[in-house]
């Protein structure tokens, strides 16, 4: 799935359905094409020949398996080193006054919030995951705005109800994720440790895990680098 949105330019950018754990790269790829033309692909997709965003964020060491933990001024200045002619991208703090202004300006916002099983915010403090903001949908009444991920479809956001929500996030401790032996794609399952062989998914099948495929992610202080933060590109 994907969804194509028109950039006030008149170009088409694709918000193409993310694969793996990658929210945030599948959302900063759309940024960045959106708003400056650049063209980097979130993950390969099989095209060893192009340098996508995952395998840069990897070799760099900003990901582990794709995700992207980091809305500090670190990250900005990271993002921006990836094409300084042209990327505007600040670490500001997540504010209704601050997405309405961006967005009003012609810029897009990139939020990280706790995510539902529909693809809206709540407050459950997990499950951190990353939107794009698109536009206010009423001028007149700017509390409620377009947000883009998982590249189904548009969904409508209230401004508030996504500032809690970003508040909320908690940190996470350390985690082990394994590829399925006989998956070309990214998806990755949660195991116990590095010398897990299978791994239960949500549904509670079992998967058998790719030898050496099993990654640790560090835990993370969430609540300092995502929580009350969000990045902004401009024009």
């Amino acid at each position: 799935m994907s969804i194509t949105i028109t950039n006030p330019e008149g170009r088409n950018v694709e918000f193409k359905d993310q694969r793996g754990p990658t929210c945030g790269l599948y959302a900063l790829s759309f940024v960045l094409e959106y708003l400056y033309d650049i063209k980097i692909p979130a993950t390969a997709d099989g095209d060893k020949t192009r340098e996508s965003l995952r395998n840069k964020f990897k070799k760099d060491g900003k990901t582990v398996i794709g995700e992207l933990y980091d809305a500090t001024s670190s990250m900005a200045d990271y993002i921006k080193a990836l094409d300084p002619s042209k990327i505007t991208c600040q670490s500001v703090a997540c504010d209704v006054a601050a997405i309405i202004e961006t967005l009003n300006g012609g810029g897009l916002c990139m939020v990280p919030f706790c995510v539902n099983a529909e693809g809206y915010p709540d407050n459950s403090g997990i499950h951190a995951h990353w939107c794009v903001l698109q536009d206010v949908l009423d001028k007149t009444k700017p509390d409620e705005v377009t947000a883009l991920h998982w590249g189904d479809r548009m969904r409508e956001f209230p401004l508030a109800a996504l500032k809690n929500s970003n508040s909320a996030i908690k940190d996470v401790g350390a985690s082990w994720w394994g590829k399925d032996k006989d998956s070309t794609d990214l998806e990755y399952y949660s195991c116990d440790s590095e010398q897990s062989a299978t791994a239960v998914d949500s549904l509670g099948e079992i998967h058998q895990l790719k030898p050496g495929s099993v990654k640790k992610i560090p835990a993370t202080d969430l609540s300092r680098k995502l929580a009350g933060k969000m990045l902004v590109f401009t024009k």
